[in-house]
Formats: structure tokens, sequence, C-alpha cells
């Protein structure tokens, strides 16, 4: 019996309210940590002025409005984020304005003598509290630029000027309670904006230090596990032009010094613990499938990107957690849990931790977890197209269903010499080693063969093959190697049947009795059935026999109701029903110890006596 896979927890545990509470250690406790992330002077005219917003670019506003609009933000024109802009509450990375004299747009990053942050043409905004000038929203001579992290920030700053109101009683009786709750209202939220306004949050400091870091550490969060993707961005419009084309992300790379990030934001191993704990808590926390994370992350890029909604903006937000979590394990050489497990206590890691490391058995797991790993449960070796087409048929007629529903493959070897081999040193190593492979796989084999050739001693032969995967088992059930007594045709059905169905090929231009079948069979007794009834039926006809015709008709004789046999005496049925409950109770593991406990089950195989384990393996 296979280990059930579904009781295996994957973790157990809630968000934390605080992030003391989180990444607890003794490197990592910082819940007494007294200072905070801020925003360093001129933090957004450094970004510009070093580049980094290559690999992720700025937003001039409108775009930056669309972006806030499918986060599902509620930033629907520019006019509200000027508003929050003259309130002080949030403002874009910095601003240019049109001189007054034409010029090239602003080059970025800029070459000496054409920055216009020194000739007062562009000036940063990120100050808190805001000490800039801002223009009215009417005021098409400037232009505003945004990080895309900046909405972790104005989502904050929306949820504390956004009101939710039910009109129910009092208001509807009582017209009076508007007049007292708008005043409440009102005065409530005048003092938030002054707090927001005159208190540094850590929260604009975490999306600036994002953008500061992207160059060097986006392409990671843009992955499906298995590859990065690196875009570069191109930006030209009428007031700033970003040329990107000098930018390597190698060469990024080898030049990257992370002190120097450390020594602008006055990093500390506890305030950037305490900003990356807070925003995976806050991506983990808006994103409405935040429990299939282990499955999306290995999700195409340009897939995720179609994401809507609070799952982009959790998208974007883990992909700044993502970025934190690097430069983390850069400066300290410590790698902090995966944004979606900070809040989460595990009990029992689905997969294990060391499995993760390789990304393809990592991907296998997780899709067996949510039942999407096309794997088949069960292959089914069968000779040839014959019992292919017969076996399909009688799924769909008998079960009601396609063999591939529940994950049943048939492989068609093309003959039984291929089963059995033709070298005597070699004979059955083949097949027996695919079998094998596909058990290590936690995919059941059934082989089903005619009675010809070696058949008989391959199925000998699998009672004393051990596999090479383990000592703790033969490879292979006896009764899973299922040997006609004669052929699969001659098994199942009658010579009146088959006779009949020799008739339907040849559209009844020929006609065939019980008896010419059975004397060809027995004058065939040393070829396969199907090269008799070949023979039979060239013979009559003058042209090969349709053995996929032929294979339908008999299917549908067998389920015609004038069948004079009942359907569960034919030995296919009873066959198909041990393949059906066989890959019907195949679970694939979740985790590597539940697929060890699977292999060393007696489901792929029996166990081995104490006198056998000591004997020599047979191989022929």
């Amino acid at each position: 019996m296979l280990a059930e896979a579904g009781m295996l927890p994957l973790v157990v545990g809630t968000h934390c309210p605080t992030p003391s509470k989180i990444l607890t250690g003794p490197k990592n406790d910082f819940h007494m940590a007294k200072s905070r992330l801020t925003i360093p002077a001129g933090a957004g005219r450094t970004i510009v002025e070093s580049g980094a917003l290559f690999a992720c670019p700025l937003l001039c506003t409108n775009n930056f409005v669309k972006f806030c609009s499918d986060c599902g933000l509620a930033i629907y024109h520019k006019e509200r984020l000027i508003r929050l802009e003259h309130l002080g509450l949030f403002a874009p990375v910095f601003r240019v304005k049109m001189p007054e004299t034409p010029t090239e747009p602003f080059r970025i990053p800029p070459t000496k003598g054409e920055n216009w942050f020194s000739k007062g043409w562009a000036w940063d905004t990120t100050a808190i509290p805001s000490r800039h000038v801002v223009p009215e929203d009417s005021d098409l001579t400037h232009e505003g630029y945004y990080s895309i992290f900046q909405i972790y920030h104005l989502d904050f700053v929306l949820s504390r000027l956004t009101l939710q109101l039910s009109l129910e009683d009092p208001f509807l009786e009582e017209s009076s309670h508007w007049q007292e709750m708008g005043t409440r209202w009102v005065n409530r939220t005048q003092h938030r904006v002054a707090t927001m306004r005159n208190r540094p949050h850590p929260r604009p400091a975490v999306a600036l230090l994002c953008q500061h870091i992207s160059n060097r550490y986006y392409p990671y969060t843009q992955s499906d596990m298995r590859q990065y993707e690196v875009r570069k961005s191109s930006l030209f419009d009428a007031w700033i032009s970003i040329n990107d084309h000098a930018w390597d992300w190698k060469e990024e790379m080898r030049n990257w010094d992370p002190r120097t990030i450390e020594n602008l934001y006055g990093l500390t191993q506890k305030n950037l613990c305490e900003a990356y704990s807070n925003l995976a808590i806050d991506q983990a926390s808006c994103d409405p499938i935040e429990h299939w994370y282990q499955l999306t992350q290995f999700i195409a890029i340009d897939e995720r990107r179609k994401l809507k909604g609070a799952a982009l903006q959790a998208e974007t937000l883990r992909a700044g957690a993502l970025m934190l979590r690097e430069l983390h394990k850069d400066l300290y050489g410590e790698e902090l849990p995966h944004p979606n497990e900070v809040a989460r206590t595990v009990i029992q890691a689905m997969p294990e931790m060391e499995v993760r490391n390789d990304v393809r058995r990592h991907l296998e797991f997780v899709a067996n977890r949510f039942h999407v790993n096309p794997q088949p449960r069960l292959s089914l070796i069968v000779e040839g197209q014959t019992e292919e087409s017969a076996i399909i048929q009688i799924f769909e007629q008998y079960f009601g269903i396609h063999p591939g529903v529940l994950g049943i493959e048939i492989i068609v070897l093309g003959g039984v010499n291929v089963a059995t081999g033709s070298k005597k040193e070699d004979r059955f190593r083949a097949i027996m080693l695919l079998i094998d492979y596909l058990h290590h796989h936690q995919t059941v084999t059934f082989l089903l063969l005619d009675n010809e050739n070696r058949a008989s001693k391959l199925k000998e032969a699998a009672k004393e093959m051990k596999s090479i995967y383990t000592d703790c088992r033969y490879l292979a059930h006896p009764e899973h190697v299922f040997i006609w007594e004669d052929s699969f045709e001659l098994d199942n059905f009658s010579y009146a049947e088959i006779a009949t169905s020799l008739g339907e090929v040849a559209e009844d231009r020929v006609q065939f009795t019980a008896e010419q079948v059975a004397e060809q069979v027995e004058d065939a007794k040393r070829q396969c059935t199907g090269a008799a009834l070949g023979i039979l039926f060239k013979r009559k006809t003058n042209y090969a026999l349709p053995k996929i015709k032929l294979s339908e008709s008999l299917v549908s004789h067998m389920f015609s109701e004038t069948s004079s046999r009942k359907i569960e005496d034919r030995p296919i049925i009873q066959i198909l029903k041990k393949v059906e409950y066989l890959a019907v109770n195949n679970r694939l593991s979740f985790t590597q110890k539940a697929k060890d406990t699977n292999q060393e089950s007696t489901f792929f195989g029996l166990k081995p006596s104490p006198q056998a384990k000591t004997g020599k393996q047979s191989t022929s």
C-alpha cells in the first residue's frame, strides 16, 4: 500500500502580528532593534545618476497610473497622485521639467555637463517631509517618474485615506449622524495625514532600496526557477532618454559591491531583516493565491505578468522581498526564509529543503502535491497497435473514460521480440530495466504479451530479478507480467466472432467461417496469431489484413447485446480492472521521504525472502 501522500502537512502556523516573532535566532533576533530603515539624502537622484533602472525601469506618470490600476489600487488618473503629492504623502522618485529653450532629452545615466539635476531641470522628490515644489495636475511641462516598488508605500497611504461605508442604520434613520460621523472622520484623517507627512516611515525607504538594488538582483526574481530573464529598458519621451545598450548584467554582477548600498542606507542585519520580514508578510497577506506560491513560482514569467489586481501587487512585492533576501545573503552570508514562509511555523517542509537544491525534483514534488504532474500513474506495455486500439476502445465503452484520464500510458513494443530480446546474454534485460526505471520513478508497469517466442521465460525471469535502485524488493510483481494462454484475440474471442469480424473488415466481399479460422490457427501454432489471421485474410482477399479495423470490430461484438458471452467473463476485462485499480491507487509522493517509503513497499514488487537476499541474482 502506498504511503498516503495527502497525510503529510505542509506548514502549520498563522501570520504573526509583529515582525519580532519572525526570523528569530542568535543572528536574526531584531526585536530589540532601535533603528529602522530610512531614506538617505538624495536617494532619487542617486538612483538616476547610478543608472539603477535598467533591469527594472521607472515608469512615467501615466504608465504608473495604469500599473496601479492593474494592481487593484484606487489610482485611476494622475490627478490623485498629484493630490497625494501636494499633501506630502506620496511622491515620485524624481521629477523633471521642460527647459525654457529647446534642448535634447535628459540622458540617463547623465554624462558630464549634461546632468539636469545640476541644471535645475530635474529634482529629487524622495525627502520626507517633502521639500520640493509640486506642479499642478494641469501643468504639462512637468513629469514624474515612479518605481513599481512604490506601490508598497502607496497601498499603505491609500488604506488610511479610504473610507468604507455601509449605508445601514443609523444613517438611514437619523440624518444627523452624517454630520457627526463626517466630522469625526475628517478629524481622524487630518491627524493621520499630519502624522504620515511629518514622521518618516520605513515603507518609502524599502521601495527605494529595492529600486536601488534592482540592476543586481531583479533578474533573479524574473525566473521560473530554471531560467532568469534579463530585460533591458530603453525609454524615450519628451523629457528623458534611457540608453541601456552599454549595460550588461554580468558586468553588473562582477562590479557589484553590496557594502556601498549598506553604507548608503545605513543597513544593519537587524533593520534589513525587519524590512524584509515586513515586506514578505505584506506580500503574502495581500496575495489571493498565496497558498499556491510553491506552484506559481514555477510558472513562466510572461504568464505571471498577466496577473491582475492583488495577485499582481503581491507578485511585485514578492520580487522586492526576494531582492532584499539576496542582498542579505551577500552582506551577511545567511539565507533568510522564503518570503512566503516568513510568517509560518514550518513543521515539515514539503518537499524537504535538501530536495529544493535540485529544481527538477522540487518541481516534481510540487506538481504531485497540486495534482498537475502528467507523469503516468501506470504504463501498460503491449505488443502492438491492435492491442492499444482495443484497450482504448474497451476503456471508453466499459469504464466510460479514456485511460489517459486515469494516468494510464499505453506503450506499444511493436512485437514480443522487443521485450524478450534476441541475444542469450542480454535476454529480457532491456525490458526489465525499463520496468525497473519506471518503478523507481513511481510509475507502476503492467506487461501484456502473447504466448510466443520466449514470453513465458520472461515471466519466470521477472520473479528473480531484483531492482537495481533498491535491495528491498524485486523489480516487479510476477502477476504484473501477464502472458496470454494463446494470444489477445484467441483468449478473448471465439473463432466464430473472429470469423465474423474478418468478414466485416473485408466488407462482406469474402465470407469466413469459424472452421477456417481454427484450421489456420492450428496450422500456424508456432507463429503469432496475428500472422495466422493475416495469412488467412490475405489468401482470401488478396490484400493485407487491417489489424486496427479487426480489433475495433471484435470489441464492438464484445459489447453487442447479441453476444452470448458476458462482458465480465472476458479475460481482458479482468486484466483492465486490475490495471485501473493499480493506476488509481498509485498516488505520487509529495516528499522524498514518502517516495522512499513507497519504493520500499510491496506495491511495485515483492520483498525477497531472507534466503534470496544472500543468493545470486539471475539475469537470463
